[in-house]
């Protein structure tokens, strides 16, 4: 009985080491398992972060009341010589679309949406808890997941204001996942959840210098998100490792019988290189900004140098239809699952139909609207749902389109990866005329729901530059070994400010 009191005393009282020092999970756990911090005071750490430097960048709305709670109920497990699972002990900030229990409110961002308070766990909470995660609290986000405005600044949003790049504040942070990447790049927690229809994890991340997974199509539930599209909805992790991502999502994985699109795959925590040399596809990056270009020909003469074999690569599908045909299932699915998901709202949520949100925003245009409108919005709610056949008929296109233009890519060119920068550096933000996107490499992988991979690969000018690997159809799993094998060229040769 004394040692076991002992042990407790020096498991609260041997905190010697701070929590912005500890980033990985494997730090964090081998604190733990030394003795150096406790779930409690790491929480903690992470809290006094927080209410120090988000004001100045707005990526946290809020904190969960019951992290510390939480915290503490791990630290009795770690006395008792227990685990709690693979996530032991690991505070997790969440975006606020993403439904929890408790007294926080979902908003989406919206002020429609503030007294959202569900008091449920959407199936990724779940599976967080179960793991062992400490839910620490919600993320910022572009407004309705950035489907409100074709003139929208990226990250702002009515509850939140707007977040500002972690390397430079007066730049973008991307959306909509913008709170995630950035309080993972200013190590607010070791680990963030975003969502993605299409680029909403992988450019905030490429941005704001943090690792990103897009996960394949019906890998990771969305039951308890509030939607944008069924069609290319996905949930998935923000770290400061490879690694880390990669053991998120072997979490947040699995079946859920509320959301159909989910499936029995399942990625393996642990894997083993294959492949010393690879045949890497480098698609062009000629729509990208000038410092882009430069600091992608350095990528790819590194991965040169280390041995691989790069074959410049080219899209060879007419992609004419593409974007035209994403954007209107885009429309139908938003206008349709909205609607569902506002009519079943607790009573406090007053507006029930996306009709009453349009009117919601009018009756509130200082709040909701002082910067840009809601044309998306108003063109969503214009959408024919009767028109079920050229809904068809049109996703079975876009989808046919995108998942055939990868895997040409792959067969076409007979490479095991393909690569591209994943966008340029931040822009200004720009309250005015709103968003300056200079390439993106989100779409394909979006429309296919293959996954998408993006690694902080060097900066220009102080402000980081993500690369992509884009998986192809049915393959994430070499996807992660590949992005594994270039993660670790870059942490070597590339990782420098330019």
């Amino acid at each position: 009985m004394i040692k076991k009191l002992l042990g407790l005393l020096i498991w609260v009282v041997a905190f010697n080491i701070s929590a912005h020092e500890l980033k990985t999970i494997d730090e964090i756990h081998s604190a733990y398992k030394n003795n150096k911090i406790t779930a409690q005071q790491l929480t903690q750490g992470y809290i006094k972060r927080i209410n120090q430097l988000n004001p100045q960048f707005n990526a946290v709305i809020n904190i969960e009341p019951t992290a510390v709670t939480q915290a503490k109920k791990i630290d009795e497990l770690s006395a008792q010589g227990l685990w709690a699972g693979p996530l032991h002990g690991i505070p997790v900030l969440l975006k606020d679309n993403i439904e929890t229990t408790g007294s926080l409110p979902t908003t989406a961002g919206s002020l429609a949406l503030k007294n959202n308070i569900t008091n449920n766990d959407a199936f990724v909470v779940k599976q967080l808890r179960n793991a062992g995660a400490i839910i620490l609290g919600k993320t910022n986000l572009s407004e309705w997941a950035n489907f409100r405005s074709s003139y929208s600044s990226s990250g702002w949003s009515a509850v939140g204001g707007q977040t500002h790049n972690a390397h430079d504040t007066t730049r973008n942070p991307c959306g909509s996942s913008s709170g995630s990447a950035v309080a993972i790049a200013l190590n607010f927690a070791p680990v963030a959840l975003g969502t993605e229809t299409d680029g909403s994890i992988t450019c905030p991340a490429s941005v704001n210098g943090v690792y990103a997974i897009k996960p394949s199509m019906g890998q990771v539930s969305r039951s308890g998100v509030v939607p944008l599209s069924s069609s290319q909805d996905s949930v998935g992790p923000m770290a400061h490792s490879l690694k880390d991502a990669r053991l998120v999502l072997s979490v947040l994985q699995g079946r859920d019988p509320l959301d159909t699109s989910t499936h029995s795959f399942e990625l393996q925590a642990q894997y083993k290189v294959t492949k010393s040399s690879l045949v890497i596809g480098a698609l062009p990056s000629d729509k990208f900004t000038v410092e882009t270009q430069r600091l992608y020909k350095k990528q790819l003469s590194a991965l040169k140098k280390a041995g691989h074999t790069v074959v410049n690569i080219n899209i060879s599908d007419d992609l004419a239809t593409l974007f035209v045909d994403e954007y209107y299932v885009l429309l139908y699915d938003f206008k349709k699952e909205i609607n569902q998901y506002l009519a079943n709202t607790p009573d406090q949520v007053k507006i029930k139909s996306l009709s009453a949100l349009i009117d919601f925003n009018i009756q509130n245009k200082a709040t909701e609207m002082p910067h840009f409108g809601q044309d998306i919005l108003i063109q969503a709610n214009a959408i024919d749902l009767t028109q079920t056949d050229k809904y068809q008929k049109t996703k079975h296109r876009y989808r046919t389109l995108a998942t055939a233009a990868i895997t040409n890519l792959y067969k076409n060119n007979n490479v095991d990866v393909v690569i591209a920068p994943t966008t340029s550096p931040a822009w200004k933000t720009d309250l005015v005329n709103g968003d300056n996107f200079k390439g993106s490499s989100s779409s394909l992988s979006a429309i296919a729901g293959t996954t998408h991979i993006t690694l902080p690969a060097g900066q220009v000018s102080g402000l980081p530059v993500g690369l992509s690997i884009i998986a192809n159809k049915n393959q994430p799993q070499a996807a992660y070994q590949h992005a594994q094998i270039i993660d670790t060229v870059f942490i070597s040769h590339i990782k420098k400010p330019e």
